[in-house]
């Protein structure tokens, strides 16, 4: 009886260690019940590990009760938090909770264009420039580029060892130098800058003065899948594996036989989105948020910077849908474990 006894404690422990192994995932349930000068700093998820990350702080005296359940898998982080509390009537410091949501979501960005032309008695001069927001693909694709003087100057020197070196750590102005000294010459170069319009952030601050309460409730996930290159043929597949990876956890871009360039996904892709549902409240102190976020799929923009000093109470749901799972990314409703 105690031998077996013995093995099925074994079993058990050897799930119990196994189970995180074979979902390679990771969760986190826990409770608080705090009273007293309080001082907590959390981080849940690794940014574009995890698809995003969030930081708390929660810092004063006062009470409170607290109920926090995440989980994390690649690419994806869900979390439900809940807090109710009220700060010391005779607080030095406000309890106070600060809530920080970073994306790794690429944000909308605005580029700027500028063309130049060489000539021998002026040198250098700007043709012309030109503002405008980029589509999806045309922002992957100058993000996978380094800079087109650096492609050019790559391709007149491709066979000098010594002069690609000195390529890869030159400026813009010594790219040009030696694109006008290489054999192939230039008189004519283009640049484009992106600048972001977001930071893709979304925070709250509840702090109730001494003798209030306050509370704070968020619901969110927030996803990002990998970004896998470009499928050249318009009825190709997802390849196989991308960098040792399954083909399947990434997205592509995908000409059709019109040139229409779309996207598609692995079976496995965990999405691009950030769906979060939020309460802030206190019956008297202050409430801040901060929300700047947009989408280069949409071309959507949100921006907003609050304070309330006194009383609030402010419920709200927002969604940013990108790039929808796969197949396999959502499991059946009833594949709970």
């Amino acid at each position: 009886m105690k031998n077996t006894v013995a093995v099925i404690m074994a079993v058990l422990i050897i799930l119990v260690f196994a189970v995180p192994i074979f979902a390679q995932s990771m969760t986190h349930n826990v409770t608080y019940k705090m009273s007293g000068t309080i001082d907590l700093e959390k981080q849940v998820g690794h940014l574009c590990n995890t698809g995003g990350e969030m930081k708390q702080t929660i810092k004063g005296e006062g009470e409170m009760t607290k109920v926090m359940n995440t989980t994390q898998v690649a690419g994806r982080l869900t979390v439900s938090d809940e807090q109710e509390w009220v700060t010391a009537e005779d607080a030095a410091r406000n309890l106070t909770v600060t809530t920080v949501i970073e994306l790794c979501a690429p944000p909308k960005y605005e580029a700027t264009t500028t063309e130049y032309v060489y000539g021998q008695e002026v040198g250098w001069q700007k043709l012309r420039s030109e503002d405008y927001i980029p589509s999806p693909h045309q922002l992957y694709e100058s993000r996978a580029q380094d800079s087109t003087l650096r492609t050019q100057a790559l391709a007149a020197y491709r066979d000098n060892a010594e002069m690609l070196a000195q390529i890869l750590s030159a400026t813009n102005e010594e790219l040009r130098e030696l694109l006008i000294a290489s054999t192939e010459g230039l008189t004519r170069y283009e640049t484009t800058k992106y600048e972001a319009l977001t930071n893709q952030i979304w925070a709250v601050q509840v702090s109730p003065d001494p003798g209030f309460s306050g509370s704070l409730t968020q619901d969110f996930e927030a996803a990002y899948g990998p970004f896998g290159g470009w499928i050249d043929d318009p009825e190709g597949a997802v390849p196989g594996n991308v960098d040792g990876r399954s083909g399947g956890d990434f997205w592509y871009f995908q000409t059709d036989a019109d040139g229409v360039v779309g996207v598609t996904a692995g079976d496995d892709y965990v999405g691009n989105y950030f769906n979060i549902d939020q309460s802030a409240r206190t019956s008297q102190g202050t409430v801040r948020r901060y929300i700047d976020i947009s989408s280069p799929w949409s071309h959507a923009y949100l921006y907003e910077d609050m304070e309330v000093v006194g009383m609030a109470e402010i419920e709200e749901t927002f969604a940013m849908n990108n790039l929808a799972p796969g197949a396999e990314a959502v499991p059946d409703w009833w594949d709970l474990f």
